[in-house]
């Protein structure tokens, strides 16, 4: 180092009484400096943080900088170079330089980059970007790396979950899986204000039907409120509701039917009716938020957290964090906002689909034009391991915390306590400020299990958490939700430009059927035009990839 050699050249070019002198000095000088410049490093990202164990991983020989593409989400914001970033960088000299790109451009910028070939070290991506860019060759593949010896720790989640192997396409991998860690899983599901079913006597309902009369006698009740909300417009709401509702959407209309155990494109098969025909009653009804179409998450949470809405079709979970908002407020002290068992659908069906505990779908492509290849992969790894995924999910050993007797990580309640009362959550509050756990750079990635640790340390853990998650463990409706397969270069190319179609399509009609401005009897003349677009080619290409991945 050049401080060293300065020191050298010290000691030995000047006598010993005057270079005892010049050393102390000087050293005192470049100590100074030495504080000043860490400091200012500090200051100039999101501020320092004490370093954690001595231990050192070396990954990289010399300090370099990883250039990753995320996409930020509202209720987890992403900053640059967290404390959990500046403790991966003390342990590997490598630096994580984040380009944080917001949720709602997310997509069209990655795409933009991803098109010219502009792209980071590595990127957020999704299951339909790696079937459209794989075969151009932007992507590095990955197999080679897939071994014992170049990275022991995903090789041994390799092993452990074969199913991973449907991300391959072409016998070949190109994206690193999050792999989650102590998940309890929740999923859709409907919420609603218990308190006010118990103030009003309303029956918990059992059957969508009861649901909508129950929401409809609140609607009396407050004929100025909005009953039911929701977020990000209709297709999140065709999302969140088809399947129980009997039908389903998945992420651009197809899915997996565990009752008819094959891929169907929802929109396009006769169950989808049942579907129309419901939330069109509950928008006729003054039920469903006139405004469904355009909604967005802080809307929706807007209106659950001031009482104007009183259920929602979606991420179970929020309603804990709702409810503590709305108990907040003047006379709504014992406000409940509970997720009920999934209801009888009109078929007589019970059914969701829940979060996956083990494989949440979430990926990171490597550029394979990359200058550091080698010491990314080694970084990955290491993030997969306990070490990394320690880091990754609590932040800094010391700092925010502590190993217990047992080995395994527990946070210190005195660093938790700031964000007591942080809002949406104290946990999400926990993970933007050390940029930790699966919505930032996370390979083996925790969820709930640190959300019930910090809720738990803090006093905020109470009888609606208790209830929530007994309703949820208990409820047999929901499944383990499929991993669609990977599809070849010519299944991928057909399968797009089949989805495009149908979808530049349909975006067109739901509104129209929901509205009541088309009878939803007309709903078979757009069966038939899905067909004429080769909706039915669509669903085979599907089941003949999964057919082809379990034989």
């Amino acid at each position: 180092m050049i401080i060293d050699r300065v020191l050298t050249k010290i000691l030995f070019q000047t006598n010993r009484e005057e270079n005892m002198k010049k050393t102390v000095c000087i050293l005192f000088g470049l100590s100074v400096l030495t504080c000043q410049l860490i400091s200012a490093a500090g200051m100039q990202d999101s501020g320092s943080v004490p370093a954690g164990s001595d231990t050192r991983s070396f990954i990289s020989k010399t300090p370099l900088t990883i250039r990753v593409l995320m996409s930020d989400a509202a209720v987890q914001p992403i900053r640059n170079y967290a404390p959990a970033q500046q403790e991966i960088f003390r342990k590997t000299d490598i630096k994580l330089n984040y380009e944080i790109v917001p949720f709602s451009s997310y997509d069209d910028k990655k795409n933009v980059l991803l098109s010219t070939n502009n792209w980071p070290d590595i990127a957020y991506v999704k299951p339909e970007d790696v079937t459209t860019y794989a075969s151009t060759g932007i992507f590095q593949p990955l197999m080679q790396y897939v071994n014992e010896k170049t990275m022991p720790n995903f090789y041994q989640f390799w092993k452990k979950y074969p199913e991973m192997k449907k991300y391959m396409i072409n016998n070949e991998l190109y994206v690193f899986p999050v792999i989650q860690r102590g998940e309890s899983a929740n999923g859709y599901g409907p919420v609603i204000r218990m308190d006010l079913l118990r103030k009003y006597n309303l029956k918990t309902p059992g059957t969508f039907a009861e649901l909508l009369d129950v929401l409809s006698a609140l609607k009396k009740i407050y004929p100025d409120s909005v009953p039911w909300t929701g977020r990000k417009g209709t297709p999140q709401l065709l999302k969140t509701a088809s399947y129980m509702l009997g039908s389903g959407y998945g992420e651009v209309g197809i899915y997996y039917d565990f009752d008819m155990h094959k891929y169907v494109f929802g929109p396009a098969d006769s169950h989808f009716k049942a579907v129309l025909s419901f939330l069109h009653d509950a928008y006729k009804r003054g039920v469903l938020d006139p405004d469904f179409a355009t909604t967005t998450s802080e809307q929706m949470e807007s209106k659950l957290s001031s009482g104007r809405s009183f259920f929602f079709l979606d991420n179970s979970g929020f309603g804990q964090n709702y409810t503590k908002a709305l108990r907040k407020l003047p006379g709504n002290e014992n406000a409940v906002l509970q997720v009920v068992p999934i209801p009888k659908n009109s078929f007589g069906g019970q059914r969701a689909v829940s979060y996956p505990k083990e494989l949440p779908g979430r990926f990171y492509a490597v550029n394979s034009s990359g200058k550091h290849i080698p010491e990314l992969i080694k970084l990955i790894d290491w993030l997969y391991g306990k070490e990394g995924s320690d880091i990754s999910n609590y932040g800094v050993q010391g700092y925010s915390f502590n190993y217990n007797s047992k080995g395994d990580p527990v946070f210190i309640k005195s660093y938790l306590e700031k964000f007591k009362d942080a809002t949406p959550s104290s946990y999400y509050a926990v993970y933007s400020d050390l940029g930790i756990t699966k919505l930032n750079f996370c390979f083996y990635a925790c969820n709930t299990e640190t959300w019930f640790e910090i809720e738990k340390s803090l006093g905020n853990w109470n009888n609606v958490a208790d209830e929530y998650w007994k309703i949820i463990d208990s409820d047999k409706a929901y499944h383990t939700p499929a991993i669609n397969p990977s599809l070849n270069t010519e299944q991928s190319e057909l399968a797009t430009d089949i989805i495009m179609e149908l979808n530049t399509m349909l975006e067109q009609e739901y509104n129209k059927y929901i509205m009541g401005i088309e009878p939803v009897s007309n709903w078979d003349k757009v069966i038939a035009r899905c067909e004429s677009l080769g909706v039915r080619k669509l669903e085979k290409i599907y089941n003949d990839a999964d057919a082809s991945f379990s034989n």
